[in-house]
């Protein structure tokens, strides 16, 4: 059981109302160990753990998260699984399909959301007019079953649908394969109808880890710091009009410090770890049969926008 299979273990655990039972993994002395840290059972399988539970969270590597939802859903249970929904766009459009079919909750781990800077800043942003993504991080083997577009890029995908609200009509995308046999470093541009434009950049082979999302709107400049959990509101101060005049009118040829024109408000979020807020909404929907947050479509969206990218990729990796 990996990093973050042992961080639901241990929220789940301790998410007030929640019984948790137990954890299985394909290699049983992870799942014996995680499992006695937490108090809780190690299943021998996963049908003996589909028994025991009413909803389930899947976290597998992401060519697996398909084929064990699907088994979950067959058993009617409710299920989270961790982003993305599935590897490809068939198998997602199959966990969707039969979720529907069997009448059962579906929610996707798509945490940005979840992030408190995303929460306190995006209600004020209004309509973006440029996006600008950069999520670079240092290689680690976990995620190297598919493209680093899946594994790290997906993530802004499911936040760029929040923002704009609307699919791509271009989108243009190029990248490289440097440590595995998926691309590890890809650059995307998406256009808007509504003229927005998009720049992302997902790197899996980067020094030092960044999340940042830079977005311009008619209401300012916010730059979102996902890692720090904080956000930057930049936007004309009171007076601009004014001091710009004033500006112009002393003739002044050098450099203005823009800090004498704009207003800058910090932004912060409410400090609660995401991955609590995240898999509490998750079992709050499970207890009050309501709509999760994150629906299997909304996964299924970002899966397609990330199969589109990867595809214009593959036409131009080196």
């Amino acid at each position: 059981m990996g990093r973050l299979g042992r961080a639901h273990v241990r929220v789940l655990r301790s998410t007030p109302g929640v019984d948790f039972v137990g954890c299985v993994d394909h290699r049983p002395e992870r799942s014996r160990e995680t499992a006695a840290e937490h108090g809780a059972t190690s299943f021998e399988s996963l049908e003996a753990m589909l028994d025991a539970v009413d909803a389930v969270s899947v976290v597998t590597t992401t060519s697996a998260h398909a084929e064990v939802a699907l088994a979950a859903l067959a058993a009617r249970k409710d299920v989270f699984v961790e982003k993305p929904l599935a590897a490809s766009v068939a198998e997602g459009e199959r966990v969707v399909r039969a979720a529907q079919s069997a009448g059962r909750l579906l929610q996707v781990g798509h945490i940005e959301r979840f992030n408190g800077a995303v929460e306190a800043v995006f209600p004020r942003i209004g309509t973006p007019l440029f996006i600008e993504v950069h999520r670079l991080a240092p290689f680690s083997i976990r995620g190297t079953d598919v493209s680093v577009v899946m594994d790290l890029m997906i993530h802004d995908l499911d936040l760029l649908g929040l923002l704009v609200g609307e699919r791509p009509r271009d989108i243009r995308a190029n990248g490289a394969a440097i440590l595995t046999a998926e691309p590890d470093i890809v650059s995307a541009r998406l256009e808007y109808e509504g003229g927005c434009v998009a720049n992302l950049t997902a790197s899996r082979v980067t020094a030092s880890p960044m999340r940042k999302v830079r977005v311009f709107s008619a209401n300012g400049y916010f730059s979102i710091d996902l890692l720090a959990g904080v956000a930057t509101h930049y936007r004309k101060a009171d007076g601009f009009e004014a001091r710009l005049a004033e500006l112009q009118r002393a003739g002044t040829s050098g450099p203005t410090a823009m800090m004498d024109l704009v207003q800058v408000a910090q932004i912060r979020g409410d400090g609660v770890e995401p991955l609590v807020k995240e898999l509490a909404s998750f079992c709050r929907c499970v207890v009050d049969r309501t709509r999760p947050p994150v629906t299997g479509e909304d996964g299924l969206d970002a899966v397609r926008l990330a199969a589109g990218i990867a595809e214009r990729v593959g036409r131009t990796r080196v």
